[in-house]
């Protein structure tokens, strides 16, 4: 058990035993505050009895301002039991683990602040807990946002159970706050990567955001998902789709930044689709919470992703399409027919937009 106070842990290299001992408090329903990459944080495990209560009351907060929910990984935010919108699929992929506050709509209809910060302390402790944390900044309301352990002690007074010393915060500034719940997208509050986030922001107001994504996942990224994403999406585009659907792919155990290989392009040409641009990146458990349908190469992938991200299993089908890597022409354009062949078959199931 941690003995009440200053816990001091180094944010560069966490020490996983003083993280599981303060995680332990926080099961037990204490108050933590904690550094996060933008401000210091003060909150509680979810489903504590009372959390929301006590948490209003270290802050002096009235009963009609919500908190918002932190996560540690994108598993958890599947237990908010939230609408999962382009709009929110969109900025969640481009900023989340980061400085960015999502407000988004739960399945009840109520509005949820969410933040995924990337600090590696905050994350540790989420994932210990093993449930989002009900959370807020660690200050008194109307007050300056605290950077460093010693501002939080100072304003809130031994309010909380424990509190976590990771020294001052990266960015030192409040996140910036967006609210996803409309049709666009509306900066609530700016404040870190600011600048980013209204650029993001006026992208998806003058344009279009894909109802639906799909994510193509073989090994390398470099010859099976790249051609498949290429023949996809000349589909799509064919059938006006284009604005509507959005296809991209990656690689479980690809490196990123690299070309397909040249029988792969060179076979898609044939067909007058051009992969020239194309460019590698590995599977990141973004991808898949981000994605509505997830379409492996061969069941080695299927399984790869569930492990990466269980929920993932629900939205993926499986095309058992062999690896050409190494061979010659005549089994790329082989490899390039059976993919067209199977996803013919799934093509149904690929274009449903509701």
């Amino acid at each position: 058990m941690v003995t009440p106070g200053v816990i001091k842990i180094d944010s560069h290299d966490p020490d996983m035993k003083r993280i599981r001992e303060v995680a332990d408090a926080c099961r037990e329903g204490k108050v933590i505050a904690f550094p996060t990459e933008t401000v210091y944080g003060i909150g509680g495990k979810m489903s504590a009895p009372e959390i929301e209560k006590r948490l209003r009351e270290i802050k002096g907060r009235s009963d009609t301002k919500p908190f918002s929910f932190h996560v540690g990984d994108w598993g958890m935010l599947d237990k908010l039991k939230i609408k999962k919108t382009p709009l929110v699929r969109t900025l969640a992929r481009q900023f989340w683990p980061g400085p960015v506050t999502l407000v988004v709509s739960g399945l009840s209809g109520q509005k949820i602040g969410i933040r995924f910060p990337r600090n590696k302390i905050a994350l540790a402790l989420i994932q210990e807990v093993g449930e989002p944390l009900i959370a807020t900044s660690a200050n008194r309301s109307g007050q300056p946002s605290p950077h460093t352990a010693h501002h939080v002690a100072e304003q809130l007074h031994g309010a909380f159970d424990q509190l976590i010393d990771g020294g001052k915060t990266e960015l030192m500034l409040d996140s910036t706050v967006v609210d996803v719940t409309g049709e666009t997208p509306v900066i609530l509050r700016k404040g870190a990567q600011g600048a980013e986030v209204e650029r993001a922001v006026e992208k998806l107001r003058t344009g279009k955001c894909p109802r639906k994504r799909i994510l193509v996942v073989c090994t390398g990224n470099s010859c099976r998902s790249p051609m498949a994403e290429g023949w996809l999406r000349h589909e799509i585009e064919k059938k006006g789709l284009s604005a509507e659907i959005e296809v991209v792919s990656c690689g479980t155990g690809a490196r990123d930044g690299l070309p397909c290989t040249s029988e792969a392009e060179l076979v898609l040409r044939n067909r007058e689709i051009d992969v020239s641009g194309f460019r590698s990146r590995r599977c990141r458990k973004g991808d898949l919470w981000s994605s509505d349908l997830v379409i492996a190469m061969a069941t080695q992938h299927a399984d790869d992703m569930s492990a990466m991200l269980p929920a993932a299993r629900e939205k993926m089908i499986t095309l058992h399409v062999e690896d050409p890597i190494g061979m010659g022409m005549q089994v790329y354009e082989k490899t390039l027919l059976d993919i067209e062949s199977k996803m013919k078959q799934y093509m149904n199931q690929i274009l449903q937009l509701d």
